[in-house]
């Protein structure tokens, strides 16, 4: 065969093969929910002229994603708020997880009685679109105390346990998930750095004085939440746009190196209602 019959690729296109790469990185997620004490947890409520509002996950997660983009500004207040968030989620869940343990003794009480937790004929699937692992960390909180509610509402279904008893343990229950995705609504927004703090500026000073001192470790950051964002300069511009579903390398820009991890009003976090 004549050498000279084969065809190499032009030179333009081996230079586009060379520099095609996946494209970015999303996918679909969902939450099954079965009962509406759950649904209603995760929508919340509006203020209206007569009822006060009702924090829920959409509002909690709309919340967090403002603290979430100042931590990776070196907001001090932000990582401190990421870490109590994650705390108090932890606690709540803990909460929950003790209260479906005391039901699950209740339901294996009768040896030769079957009994099958209730499920929905028509449970509704609702979309978990949230930009920050906060707000799919409180689905898992709301997945739980779904099948809590569940678990309660039969036992009282089955005559194991008095209705009365079993509303107490949900509204008990539902107060300490409230109370959770409550923890970041004090925080305040003021655009400050951690080098504010320490030289002391105005606005510093003004976050301290309206947010309180804040803990060493988290000061000098190395306490942070588990989950907290890289904090990230661009050519001197802080960026604190980060993608956690982009699977480039961190070390692929050397200027933006990662850090090493280490009831209240609602009127102001519902106002947002149920969107996300």
């Amino acid at each position: 065969m004549n050498t000279t019959d084969k065809k190499s690729p032009a030179p333009s296109d081996a230079r586009s093969a060379q520099a095609a790469q996946p494209g970015r990185l999303r996918g679909s997620y969902a939450i099954i929910l079965h009962t509406r004490q759950a649904q209603r947890l995760f929508r919340g409520r509006r203020k209206t002229d007569d009822k006060p509002g009702i924090i829920g996950l959409t509002a909690f997660s709309a919340i967090m994603t403002r603290i979430w983009e100042a931590a990776g500004l070196d907001d001090p207040y932000a990582d401190w708020f990421l870490l109590q968030a994650e705390q108090a989620i932890e606690e709540a869940r803990k909460g929950v997880h003790a209260r479906q343990q005391e039901v699950d003794r209740v339901l294996q009480s009768r040896e030769r009685v079957k009994i099958e937790v209730a499920s929905s004929l028509e449970p509704v699937e609702m979309p978990l679109n949230f930009p920050t692992p906060y707000g799919y960390m409180g689905a898992y909180l709301i997945e739980d105390f779904d099948q809590l509610v569940l678990s309660l509402l039969t036992a009282v279904h089955v005559a194991l346990m008095p209705r009365d008893m079993a509303m107490a343990g949900l509204s008990h229950t539902s107060k300490i998930i409230r109370r959770a995705f409550l923890t970041p609504a004090h925080y305040k927004l003021l655009g400050i750095t951690r080098k504010d703090i320490t030289m002391t500026t105005q606005r510093g000073a003004q976050a301290i004085d309206q947010m309180g001192e804040l803990p060493a470790e988290v000061l000098e950051g190395t306490l942070r939440s588990r989950f907290a964002p890289p904090i990230r300069t661009v050519s001197g511009t802080a960026d604190a746009k980060v993608d956690l579903l982009d699977d480039e390398e961190e070390s692929a820009d050397p200027q933006a190196p990662g850090v090493d991890d280490g009831e209240a009003s609602t009127d102001a976090t519902v106002s947002g209602g149920s969107s996300s």
